[in-house]
């Protein structure tokens, strides 16, 4: 039987550049798939930190669906990612063996190769893997778990890093001071929401602010020290430029 395959190149707003063959007796058509692999990298864009989305952006990541068995309804999916980010998350971790050794006896493992894959049952009804193709035990779940816990080392690591090369548009600001003017009250919003981002692009990137933003909503993350310089100045900016917290 002739496989139907869909090719995925990714970016942070949407899904290009898709190729369907068809052999048009196929339990899910060519639109189908391309909403699965939509929907697939939609799951993983709002559960795996914020470096994964940058990877996304930087078209970094490709993904791929291909119809493996149409009886059975048996679909592949193919994952790549860069190789330069393998390869940190792997130097991070063999920089700390006592996490390698706890994470291998919980059953995590970072990628070793840039090509990941996972095969899984289709629920027709519900458009969907089915729940036990879901599980950390599937392959399924085995993908998913690995690639969320590279990018969550790696959204970790470049917090509080060198920079990334990214500097700061006008498009990053004015984003950073709506957000600001959402979650704080001055007496001149946009005079002290500008002073406070402009302290934050003086010392953090775009993306270093993203990431410490995302490390101050996980408890576990400033627990274990990730952001602590983030959030101090932070807080010493909110006082600075005469911010408090908005009434909800």
């Amino acid at each position: 039987m002739t496989k139907m395959l869909s090719v995925v190149s990714l970016t942070f707003v949407g899904l290009s550049s898709i190729f369907f063959a068809a052999d048009g007796s196929a339990c899910v058509d060519d639109q189908a798939l391309h909403n699965l692999a939509k929907q697939e990298i939609n799951y993983m864009l709002q559960r795996i930190p914020p470096a994964f989305a940058d990877a996304v952006s930087d078209q970094q990541i490709r993904g791929e669906m291909t119809l493996q068995d149409s009886a059975s309804c048996q679909l592949h999916w193919q994952l790549t990612l860069p190789e330069a980010d393998i390869a940190e998350a792997q130097a991070l971790l063999q920089a700390e063996p006592a996490k390698q050794i706890m994470l291998a006896a919980q059953g995590y493992q970072l990628p070793d190769r840039p090509l990941l894959d996972a095969d899984f049952a289709l629920d027709a009804s519900l458009s969907q893997a089915k729940h036990q193709d879901t599980l950390q035990t599937a392959t399924l779940g085995k993908l998913r778990a690995t690639v969320e816990l590279m990018y969550a080392m790696l959204t970790q690591a470049r917090a509080n890093g060198q920079g990334n090369g990214q500097a700061w548009t006008m498009t990053d600001k004015q984003a950073l001071q709506t957000s600001c003017a959402q979650q704080f009250q001055a007496d001149n919003a946009a005079v002290a929401c500008q002073c406070y981002s402009d302290g934050l692009a003086n010392k953090f990137s775009s993306r270093q602010v993203r990431y410490n933003q995302y490390l101050a909503s996980n408890p576990y993350a400033f627990a274990t020290g990730n952001g602590a310089g983030f959030k101090q100045l932070d807080k010493s900016l909110q006082a600075s430029c005469g911010l408090t917290p908005a009434k909800r």
